[in-house]
């Protein structure tokens, strides 16, 4: 006689959670389009990063979504090894790239540095959890 009784309640169960589903099913009825700025109407605030001699060179005080979607599809497609300059120059510009890839000076930790920070940056800091608690 149990196993009747958990038919008949899985049964009502089942047919409670379908009329829910029904009730509300359209996950679009009330849903508003995303009003997104064009790009010339978007100001961005830049911050230093880092100096050669005297030049200052700066980047994006919040990086845009997009260069983490390009450097994840990039590093998805070819490895993060390749994926990274892009997602330089993007964030640092080009003439922050190009002085430092012609710096005599800049050394490998620093260069280390200032890539980790972007790449963190771009991905922000849930990705980074993420990876930690992946390999914890």
């Amino acid at each position: 006689m149990a196993p009747t009784t958990r038919t008949r309640q899985t049964t009502a169960a089942q047919k409670r959670a379908a009329a829910k589903k029904t009730a509300g099913s359209d996950p679009l009825a009330e849903f508003e389009p995303i009003h997104i700025p064009a790009d010339d109407d978007v100001e961005e605030e830049r911050v230093p990063l880092f100096y050669i001699g005297t030049d200052e060179y700066t980047i994006p005080k919040e990086i845009p979504p997009g260069a983490a979607l390009q450097y994840l599809r990039q590093a998805r497609e070819s490895g993060h090894e390749l994926a990274t300059p892009p997602l330089l120059i993007r964030v640092l510009g080009e003439d922050a790239y190009m002085a430092l890839e012609q710096s005599k000076a800049v050394t490998e930790e620093q260069l280390e540095k200032i890539v980790q920070l972007i790449v963190d940056l771009a991905l922000g800091q849930k990705e980074k959890e993420k990876e930690g608690k992946a390999r914890g």
